[in-house]
């Protein structure tokens, strides 16, 4: 509180602090009634703002909310983040096939694009003491064909005036669209096309497939696997784009437009699989203004497959130029952009910067696939694996304190997508979303219903149990479904 103590006006400090010193009991009972008043009036206001913690899925529950009661759920939350305590579940029965899906966010919904189908995921307010509901809303289908040159690779929420449904997506067959989500009824029952009338289509891949979408409050960056990044306006009816030409297999972009010095980061395969370009007043530069190396240089080509902001409380600061990236190698690298850079030399090359930190789950060298940053006190970062949909978790205030947890299910998949929210933590695999909620209050019917499949007989010997269909109820919340997690130290037991 001694930052809200800052805020209390001079002579009210004086006050305090002379009846304190007083005998008078009366006058001492007065002076603790008068700070009660003024911790319920100003504290946990100044606390909150002293602490953000930015999440979209409690944003409408936090409006209806007292500030006591917002610092609460937070400070339980962060006291389970720190403790690696949380109620996982899956977010829907498992479905038909294989899929890759991605990602989306924003105040009103979760977004999840498996194939050619984005389950939308609402966030409904919830009174106090209970967290906020997350309903499967409906299915939307982008197309009545199914095919894999149809399947939805990236998708990206951009700001449309607080309606929350406007997205652009890009396909494994190059095309770009944006799209505008038709409302529909909550627990629509089967799939809502998103008809022609509600679509924009943008040519500007050909047939490559668009790995990666990234939107600002002002433009969108496009990538495709060949490496053509396109740069264009969100506001413009008819924007004229920047093509840049990176030449080599891509996996990631990153765009910030906010800060004073703009960017675009990609994430490739090569000897230099992490750059960064300027945004300069004339658009995107052609040319990298900066390499970022890896921790330890092997001097083999490598691959950054997921890119994205340093968390909001880490310690250099919440700042923009701060990047985390997910390696080939299964190391997760953050870099200090303000740093100053090695300078451009006829024989080590053009300018480069070697990673402030970086984490590893020692007992996995498994590549990063997705990123997210947050969490408990605006501090962890979330990384998920190429395999066994492990999702390692990281405190950039304590790095020998990581761990890692399996989703529900035990599938054998990559994590594809990972997204922090605050107290919770979504991802998706080949099989189906799922959830791990670190916040209070989680009740059964917080999240959609899903059933248990679980084997009604024993294997025989030899036989393998499936993958991906063993969900599991957790002995020590009803909500919950049981998951393995284990700790990146020896010290850390479970």
């Amino acid at each position: 509180m001694s930052k809200g103590l800052l805020a209390i006006p001079s002579d009210i400090i004086i006050l305090v602090m002379y009846f304190l010193n007083a005998k008078d009991l009366a006058a001492l009972e007065c002076t603790c009634r008068e700070l009660f008043h003024l911790v319920e009036e100003y504290g946990w206001t100044i606390n909150l703002k002293s602490h953000p913690r930015p999440a979209f899925s409690l944003r409408k529950t936090f409006k209806l909310w007292s500030t006591k009661e917002q610092v609460r759920y937070s400070t339980i939350t962060d006291h389970n983040w720190d403790n690696a305590e949380f109620i996982a579940r899956p977010l829907s029965n498992r479905w038909a096939g294989k899929l890759q899906p991605i990602l989306a966010i924003n105040s009103s919904r979760l977004l999840l694009a498996a194939g050619n189908k984005i389950y939308s995921y609402s966030f409904i307010p919830s009174p106090s003491a209970r967290a906020p509901s997350v309903h499967l809303e409906c299915i939307y289908s982008t197309s009545n064909v199914v095919h894999p040159n149809l399947d939805i690779t990236s998708i990206v929420c951009i700001p449309d005036d607080g309606l929350d449904r406007t997205v652009y997506v890009g396909y494994a067959n190059g095309i770009l669209e944006r799209l505008v989500l038709p409302s529909v009824r909550d627990g629509h029952d089967g799939s809502v096309p998103v008809e022609s009338l509600l679509k924009e289509t943008f040519n500007f891949h050909a047939d490559d497939l668009i790995e990666s979408l990234s939107a600002s409050s002002t433009h969108l960056l496009t990538l495709s696997a060949s490496g053509n990044a396109v740069y264009f306006p969100l506001a413009s009816p008819h924007p004229e784009p920047e093509f840049l030409h990176l030449n080599t297999r891509s996996w990631s972009a990153h765009l910030s437009t906010r800060s004073s010095s703009p960017y675009a980061a990609f994430g490739m395969s090569s000897m230099n699989p992490l750059v960064v370009h300027d945004i300069l007043p004339s658009g995107l530069s052609p040319t990298p203004s900066t390499f970022l190396a890896p921790f330890i240089d092997t001097g083999r080509p490598s691959a950054v497959y997921a890119i994205d902001e340093a968390p909001p409380a880490a310690p250099w600061g919440a700042s923009d130029q701060v990047l985390v990236s997910g390696w080939y190698n299964g190391v997760v690298n953050v870099y200090d952009l303000r740093a100053p850079t090695r300078p451009f030399s006829q024989t080590l090359g053009p300018p480069s910067l070697r990673p402030s930190l970086h984490f590893e789950d020692p007992w996995s060298d498994e590549p990063i696939y997705s990123l997210s940053c947050g969490g408990g006190s605006g501090a962890h970062i979330a990384a998920g694996s190429a395999r066994h949909s492990v999702v390692a978790f990281f405190d950039v205030r304590a790095p020998a304190k990581g761990w890692s947890v399996h989703a529900p299910g035990n599938d054998s998949s990559p994590v594809y997508s990972v997204i922090v929210d605050g107290s919770r933590v979504f991802g998706a695999n080949q099989s189906r979303g799922f959830v791990f909620d670190f916040g209070p209050g989680v009740q059964e019917d917080t999240y959609p219903a899903v059933s248990e499949s679980l084997p009604t007989t024993r294997p025989g010997r030899g036989q393998r149990q499936p993958f991906g269909n063993l969900l599991k109820r957790s002995t020590k919340h009803p909500a919950g479904f049981y998951v393995t997690k284990y700790g990146h130290s020896r010290e850390r037991g479970w």
